[in-house]
């Protein structure tokens, strides 16, 4: 059951970085730069923070099934 939590929390993490690319790009598009690029860095680390997640419930749901 933690292993889906934690499966669903990165999805949701996921969604948030792509979330941050979009407003990303209409930060840039209406040039402001500095908070584009500050956008792009937590978009970044989003993706980071849910692939690690996705790796911890991959590493419990195996370990639930020894």
């Amino acid at each position: 059951m933690k292993s889906v939590f934690l499966l669903l929390l990165a999805t949701a993490l996921f969604v948030g970085a792509i979330w941050f690319f979009h407003l990303c790009g209409e930060l840039l598009s209406s040039k402001d730069y500095l908070a584009g690029t500050l956008h792009i860095f937590v978009g970044l680390a989003t993706i980071r923070g849910g692939v690690e997640v996705a790796r911890l419930s991959v590493v419990l749901h195996l370990r639930g099934r020894s």
